[in-house]
């Protein structure tokens, strides 16, 4: 997607914050001018928010090392997403709509998401847990949604965040139960990136127990670009009967694809909400196909 002048402040900040626990204020200085570099020679028409994230991250492993492990935080909220996955899949499975339900449910968990938000706090994802019933979603590609799906074939659920990972578990299980001739495939990212989901957060929640797990094979990027996808990751794509996109990356990164992406995540940052006309933390629910971005 093109690059839009509100996400140039917001990656500065963000490479900004990634610097503060360096010490030495030469290394400090030199990492964002060349973050500045980054972003002035930035291609406007190719070049989305997390392709320029993926940059930065480099850059940033170059002059700054690793200046924050999330393995921990990602454990931690994983468990805590596992904990209520059992009230919440006899909800889903009591709910007039099943499906609506375990949409609301993996949508809400996109909050979770240190990458955007920074200060992520637990108490504030249960609570938008406990209130996901009253996210709107749109009811005409809901319907469509569910048309796709009864069609069969091969759906890719594309995960974004650690601990949402848990609550598109249970999306997925509601899936196979409400459409048999469906065959789920999870992609998550190729190395950690913040807070993303991995195979290794994938194995926590087990994941493989409702799906096929796969990769992207992209080390850096917290988004799935098409066309930096190895080719057999891509082909999957491409051929899948249905696409869930989740997390503003993956919606920045694949939008402009051509496939059957249909988009689920939180209206989290200023641009986004104006853009969408929502809330703040207002729900998506979009087709690449259907809609003009």
């Amino acid at each position: 997607m093109k690059l839009h002048a509100e996400c140039i402040p917001c990656l500065a900040r963000s490479a900004l914050n990634r610097a503060r626990s360096v010490t030495d204020p030469a290394a400090r200085t030199e990492y964002m001018r060349r973050v500045c570099e980054i972003l002035a020679s930035a291609d406007a028409d190719y070049d989305s928010a997390p392709l320029l994230d993926a940059r930065i991250i480099r850059l940033g492993r170059e002059y700054l090392g690793v200046t924050q492990d999330y393995a921990q935080i990602k454990r931690s909220f994983n468990a805590l997403m596992l904990g209520v996955c059992g009230e919440l899949r006899a909800r889903i499975e009591s709910a007039a709509d099943p499906l609506l339900a375990a949409l609301q449910f993996s949508m809400v968990g996109n909050y979770i998401d240190f990458n955007l938000l920074g200060d992520v706090n637990p108490d504030t994802a249960l609570r938008l847990i406990g209130e996901a019933a009253d996210r709107k979603l749109d009811a005409a590609e809901l319907a469509r949604l569910k048309s796709d799906l009864s069609g069969g074939g091969e759906l890719v659920l594309v995960h974004d965040n650690c601990g949402e990972v848990a609550l598109d578990k249970l999306l997925l299980e509601t899936i196979a139960r409400l459409y048999p001739n469906i065959r789920p495939v999870s992609l998550v990212r190729g190395a950690p990136i913040a807070n993303d989901a991995t195979r290794e957060d994938a194995a926590q929640v087990g994941l493989s127990d409702v799906a096929e797990v796969l990769d992207n094979g992209l080390p850096d990027l917290p988004g799935t670009q098409i066309d930096q996808l190895p080719e057999a990751v891509r082909e999957r794509l491409e051929r899948a009967a249905v696409i869930i996109a989740k997390g503003q990356g993956n919606f920045e990164s694949m939008i402009g694809c051509g496939l059957n992406v249909y988009y689920l995540l939180l209206s989290k940052c200023e641009h986004y909400t104006s853009w969408f006309g929502f809330e703040h933390f207002g729900g998506v629910l979009a087709n690449e196909l259907r809609r003009s971005f």
